[in-house]
């Protein structure tokens, strides 16, 4: 009689998707296209022939360009590279930046009040003397504000001639980020098991209003994943909260999970794994968060906040507010919490945080405001001619003018009535002056030659001037300079800043806390670079797989 082996599988025993996955399609993609700058100062140059010019000049054919070769030759116009970066889980839509910068050996001096001309950006290289391009994955156009006056320099040659334009590109295909079976536990069951265990957790509602999950099992290596729309924002902590769904788990098997999760959540050196560990949980895992609401930590109160905003209860507001008026270390992470939150609560704590003296805390607010709401009265911006959307905000902090220089082209003002001197003189490029008036307003005015001047008098404060510059058909960087010099003359007697974005790479140390030494930190970065090794052997795994088999696999470049 022969015997049956009916044990379980490794895959079918308690585990969670990290232990039998690895994460793919990490990488940041670069995308480039050749594109040319129209509208220079007599400052660009006619390039020699290469791959990039005969690429340049077939598509201005294509696009019935009258005389192209006479145009790209006119010192007006300039040939140009327009480079975009990709992150993984990157939406169809979504806006990009555009680097734009010169060929090596080209002969412009300057992309100042230049405007790049619609071009495609994908994967391209030279092979056989010829630009070879592949899909299109970014469209995109726009006027470019150079690195000289988003470094606030004007000593350096090379930053004439390179700049960006900001969100002008738009994403004409989604950047998927994968899960490959580890080697030892590849079929077409466990793929679909894992599958099944991530839908479970993670899915969302269609047009139709039928539950989709993001996983979708392809085959017995790969699962192909969409980011959840809480995690649009922060794609790394969707793949380490997917990481930690369990697989398998009887209900005995889920308290105990949850029981360990909680007892790591109240150490600080664990408090970060823990509170994801929860967090991978679902809704069993709320009051075991709620109680590192209580702790004495900081950081352990703010994981939980945090993961409790994951799982959108209202009961993260307090902690998320408290960091973001006032730890530096964890504002990054509390505004892109706070916007994961639907209570309408976190709207009032947002404008509250408006008011706060620290730039970073005020803008963040800002900006999570405007993520969320959109043209909510408080943060209602005015287009300005198309060139720039300025946003003035009440505020009781002191005066602040804050320009974004990522994204979009944007000004915040914080204050109302902000005193412009009207004794300061300003000598601008393109013939634009600012100057006071004797009845104590400000006169700005646009001299260009075979034209008629144009002067425009307005009332001495920063919105005003504003509006004054745009009508003197000033853009956006023109805007920039005229405040940057008012205020290095000492005209305007506010703070003025530029990107004031906190970021992700602080850190918090546990040396402040009691009866501790060392940094939570390490835990994150063992963690980090655990997925960071896992996804390199896969992608080494799968290119190798790919090559003998002939087909692309999906996460090789997209």
């Amino acid at each position: 009689m022969a015997i049956v082996d009916e044990s379980p599988a490794d895959w079918e025993l308690s585990r969670v998707v990290g232990d039998l996955t690895v994460p793919v399609g990490l990488q940041v993609a670069k995308i480039q296209g050749v594109s040319m700058v129209t509208g220079l100062d007599n400052t660009g140059s006619d390039p020699a022939p290469s791959p990039l010019q005969e690429a340049l000049l077939n598509e201005m054919r294509i696009r019935k360009i009258a005389q192209p070769n006479t145009e790209l030759a006119s010192p007006r116009t300039s040939l140009v590279i327009a480079e975009a970066y990709i992150v993984p889980g990157a939406r169809v839509g979504q806006r990009v930046d555009l680097r734009v910068l010169t060929s090596r050996d080209s002969e412009t001096t300057s992309l100042v009040d230049g405007w790049m001309l619609e071009t495609s950006l994908s994967e391209s290289a030279v092979l056989e003397g010829r630009l070879r391009k592949g899909e299109t994955f970014v469209r995109g156009h726009g006027a470019i504000l150079t690195d000289n006056i988003r470094e606030g320099r004007d000593d350096s040659e090379i930053l004439l001639k390179r700049g960006v334009i900001l969100g002008g590109g738009i994403l004409k295909k989604d950047r998927p980020i994968g899960l490959a079976m580890r080697a030892e536990n590849v079929s077409v069951q466990a793929s679909a098991r894992v599958g099944q265990s991530i839908n479970s957790r993670f899915f969302s509602y269609q047009n139709g209003g039928g539950k989709t999950g993001v996983a979708n099992p392809l085959d017995d290596k790969k699962i192909e994943l969409r980011v959840h729309p809480k995690y649009f924002e922060n794609v790394p902590r969707f793949l380490r909260v997917v990481r930690y769904i369990p697989i398998g788990d009887t209900t005995e098997e889920r308290l105990q999970r949850i029981q360990n999760a909680e007892a790591e959540l109240m150490i600080p050196e664990s408090a970060e794994a823990g509170a994801m560990k929860l967090e991978a949980l679902g809704k069993d895992s709320l009051d075991s968060l709620k109680k590192g609401l209580a702790s004495k930590s900081p950081l352990v109160r703010f994981c939980a906040a945090e993961a409790l905003a994951y799982l959108d209860d209202p009961a993260a507001i307090p902690t998320l507010t408290e960091a973001a008026r006032s730890q530096s270390e964890f504002r990054h992470r509390a505004y892109i919490a706070f916007g994961t939150l639907d209570d309408l609560t976190v709207i009032d704590e947002l404008e509250g945080l408006l008011h706060c003296e620290s730039a970073e805390a005020r803008y963040g607010a800002f900006d999570t405001l405007l993520e969320k709401t959109g043209k909510a009265p408080i943060i209602r911006g005015v287009d300005m001619k198309g060139k720039f959307v300025f946003h003035p905000i009440r505020s009781k902090a002191s005066p602040l003018v804050h320009f974004r220089l990522s994204e979009r082209p944007e000004v915040v003002v914080f204050g109302d009535n902000i005193p412009v001197r009207t004794d300061a003189i300003l000598l601008m490029p393109k013939g634009l002056t600012v100057t006071g008036t004797t009845d104590g307003k400000i006169k700005v005015t646009r001299v260009v030659a075979g034209r008629e001047n144009r002067s425009f008098v307005c009332e001495p404060t920063v919105t005003e001037l504003i509006k004054g510059v745009v009508d003197a058909d000033g853009d956006y960087p023109e805007v920039m300079k005229v405040i940057y010099s008012l205020k290095q003359q000492g005209a305007i007697d506010a703070r003025v800043e530029a990107d004031s974005l906190a970021h992700n790479d602080r850190v918090y140390f546990l040396e402040r806390e009691e009866d501790s030494d060392s940094d939570y930190a390490d835990d994150e970065m063992l963690e980090e670079e655990a997925v960071a090794e896992d996804a390199e052997a896969a992608e080494s795994e799968e290119i190798a797989a790919g090559e003998k088999s002939g087909d692309k696999s999906w996460w090789r470049f997209w």
